[in-house]
C-alpha cells in the first residue's frame, strides 16, 4: 500500500473513532445510566481530545497528505510525459524512416534517369564521331584517288622516256 492509502486508513480511523466515541456518548446520555462518571475531568479530557484531533489533522495530516498528493502527481505526471516523449520519438523515427525511403525511392529513379540520359549523350556523340569519321575517311580517299591520278598522269609522260631511256642503255655495247 502506498503512503496515501497508509495516511486515508488513518484519517477513517480517526474519523471512525470519532463517530464511535460520539455515538457511545448520546447512547449512554439517552440510557439515563453511566457507564463512566462524567465528572469535570472527562470534559478537559474531551476538549484535548477534540483540540489535538483538529490540531493533528491541520498541522500533520493535511500538510502530510498535501505531499503525498504533490508526490504522487510528480510521479504520474513524469511517467505521463516520459510516455508521451517516448511515443513521440516513435513516430519521428517512422516519419523518419518513411522520409528517408522517400528520400531513397527519388534518387534511385534520379540515378536511373541520369544513366538513361547519360546512354542517349553517349549514343548521339559516338554517332556524330562516326560520321564525322566518315566524312574525314571519305574526302582523305578522294585526295588520294585525286593524287593518285596526277601522279599517273605524270608518271605517263614520263614512262616513254623512262621506256626510252631503259631501251637505249640496254642497247648499248657493253665494255
Amino acid at each position: 500500500m502506498d503512503d496515501y492509502g497508509g495516511m486515508q486508513a488513518v484519517r477513517l480511523s480517526v474519523e471512525a473513532l470519532s463517530v464511535k466515541m460520539s455515538s457511545t456518548l448520546l447512547m449512554v446520555a439517552s440510557s439515563g445510566g453511566s457507564i463512566m462518571d462524567l465528572d469535570g475531568t472527562f470534559f478537559i479530557q474531551l476538549g484535548i481530545f477534540l483540540f489535538m484531533l483538529v490540531f493533528l489533522h491541520l498541522f500533520l495530516f493535511r500538510p502530510v497528505l498535501r505531499l503525498i498528493d504533490a508526490r504522487r502527481e510528480a510521479t504520474t505526471g513524469t511517467s505521463t510525459r516520459a510516455s508521451d516523449m517516448k511515443a513521440r520519438a516513435a513516430a519521428l523515427a517512422a516519419d523518419v524512416t518513411a522520409q528517408l525511403a522517400d528520400i531513397r525511392t527519388a534518387a534511385a529513379s534520379e540515378k536511373e534517369r541520369m544513366l538513361a540520359a547519360a546512354r542517349v549523350r553517349e549514343k548521339q556523340v559516338l554517332e556524330a564521331a562516326s560520321i564525322h569519321t566518315r566524312g574525314q575517311m571519305a574526302t582523305a580517299r578522294r585526295q588520294m584517288d585525286l593524287s593518285a591520278q596526277d601522279v599517273r598522269r605524270q608518271l605517263a609522260g614520263e614512262v616513254d622516256a623512262l621506256a626510252d631511256a631503259v631501251a637505249a642503255r640496254l642497247m648499248r655495247p657493253m665494255h
